[in-house]
């Protein structure tokens, strides 16, 4: 799957990954005075306190063992001789959790910053490898209508073949020194289009990452559609939610027009707006990611959030409760129905202009929740 730009394909360079330190302490005493000190940190994490192990490392005891022993088994994460296993994947989390420097990190783990860099290079590849993975449709993932909609009265049976919701989101970055124009967006700060979409159960099933910022987000979605074979068309007859910034098509149900609101108030009391949920979360638990001015290089920058996207995901499959995702939105786990995989290529060509179709079926369904007196006006 194509979650990190091609880097030949949009021409980026290769700069020098740093995880926000200008210079690597050469007195290593001055940070190791507490040989042993990192590992004892994390045992506490995982062996004491709940609250603190959430608070730090922003996922639950039984969640980051569960990480671990799959980064181990499966994604060629190993220890060192001097860092466990453990305590590399503690550090990236609080790197990206917290905002933390490498410096900072040297300090908390007793490690040197040498050391502490290398360990999260090795953490980050590895959460690439499982976001390759996991950031993607389920076997099963259009086959049935979602239980969050059919458990709904307020939304089904209107929205019984919407399958999901697909936004873009500028996010700020640190654009190439010899490139920075494309990058400047709406309001002049340099910032990437991401494009993501999400299902009902408040996971990415789909992402693009880095497209420069002033990248209009029908261009992004039309590149994307015509150009990535791992883009999850809409099977025919099923539709996504987008919001006013895409034209509504097949495939792609978007808010009346002369109506200004976002995606979350499209048609008041309409279905849950996953996307907005996901990104709302992913902002809120992983700090680094809220940042006016990040200060990382952006081939780091976009590993970085696939990879924070891939640790979503990983949280939201877990069976145990999260705080943060019950704050933006309570759901029941999705429940894949049936053991068979419904083999069908049949899938809808994104063509960015209008279709009174999809326009004719989002009147009926504003009528019809009208009618039933859900919806207010």
């Amino acid at each position: 799957m194509d979650l990190i730009l091609d880097e030949e394909k949009h021409m980026f360079a290769l700069t020098e990954e740093t995880y926000g330190v200008a210079e690597v302490n050469t007195n290593k005493e001055l940070v190791r005075t507490n040989r042993g000190g990192g590992w004892r940190r994390v045992q506490r994490f995982m062996n004491e306190s709940e609250v603190q192990c959430y608070d730090i490392l922003r996922m639950n005891q039984s969640t980051f063992n569960s990480l671990c022993k799959l980064l181990s088994e499966k994604y060629q994460l190993v220890e060192s001789v001097h860092v466990y296993l453990e305590e590399s994947v503690a550090m990236f989390l609080e790197m990206v959790g917290q905002d933390l420097t490498v410096r900072a990190l040297a300090e908390r783990y007793q490690h040197s910053s040498g050391t502490v860099k290398r360990k999260l290079d090795e953490v980050l590849s590895s959460l690439l490898k499982l976001a390759a993975d996991i950031v993607k449709p389920g076997r099963d993932e259009f086959a049935s209508v979602s239980p969050i909609l059919v458990d709904d009265p307020q939304y089904y049976p209107f929205f019984k073949d919407c399958i999901g919701a697909l936004d873009g989101t500028h996010m700020p970055v640190r654009p190439p020194s010899v490139n920075v124009e494309p990058f400047r967006g709406r309001k002049g700060e340099p910032t990437m289009n991401v494009l993501a979409i999400c299902n009902f159960s408040m996971k990415f099933i789909y992402a693009y990452v880095g497209v420069p910022g002033r990248a209009h987000d029908t261009k992004v979605l039309t590149y994307c559609a015509k150009e990535e074979a791992s883009f999850p068309h809409p099977p025919v007859g099923k539709y996504y939610l987008v919001d006013s910034g895409y034209p509504t098509r097949t495939g792609y149900l978007g808010p009346h027009s002369r109506t200004r609101y976002h995606l979350d108030q499209f048609v008041r009391g309409g279905p849950p707006t996953a996307e907005n949920y996901s990104t709302e979360s992913i902002l809120s638990k992983w700090r680094v990611l809220d940042h006016k001015h990040p200060k990382y290089d952006l081939t780091k920058w976009v590993k970085i959030m696939t990879a924070t996207m891939a640790l979503h995901n990983f949280i939201r499959d877990s069976n145990h409760e999260d705080c943060d995702f019950a704050h933006w939105k309570r759901v029941e786990e999705y429940e894949h129905r049936g053991d068979e995989v419904t083999e069908n290529d049949d899938h809808v060509a994104y063509i960015p202009a209008g279709d009174r179709v999809m326009e004719a079926m989002r009147d009926s369904i504003t009528e019809e929740m009208a009618r039933g007196r859900r919806l207010p006006y």
